[in-house]
């Protein structure tokens, strides 16, 4: 066996890895310097008030409301009339298009909701 190598926890080392303080949580990811707490996972859906109260503390509420307004029959029924705001709808990937929101944008927007009554 070369001294280049040896063994942590079960796994084979060489001379390149870095030793770093355990993991707190298996899903926080390592940065190269320090462990990242993994973003909170994204809520399937939403109150209708819980979006509209994250869109207003957002800044973003008068232009979804104007998008939405725009846009095609189905996405306004949506809007307006859904017991629930689903993540993966069409209506919600219309309004995301429309104002030109990432994916990522969109996720932290249902994360906020989620925490808001």
């Amino acid at each position: 066996m070369s001294s280049n190598y040896g063994y942590y926890e079960g796994d084979q080392m060489d001379r390149l890895d870095v030793e770093v303080p355990q993991r707190p949580s298996p899903a926080d990811v390592w940065d190269g310097n320090a462990w990242l707490a993994a973003p909170a996972p994204v809520p399937v859906a939403v109150t209708p008030l819980q979006a509209r109260r994250a869109l207003l503390a957002a800044g973003l509420l008068d232009a979804v409301e104007s998008a939405a307004a725009a846009a095609d029959t189905e996405t306004r029924l949506a809007w307006q009339f859904s017991s629930s705001v689903e993540r993966a709808s069409p209506f919600v990937a219309n309004l995301a298009a429309a104002l030109k929101l990432t994916d990522a944008q969109v996720d932290d927007l249902f994360r906020q909701a989620a925490q808001l009554s």
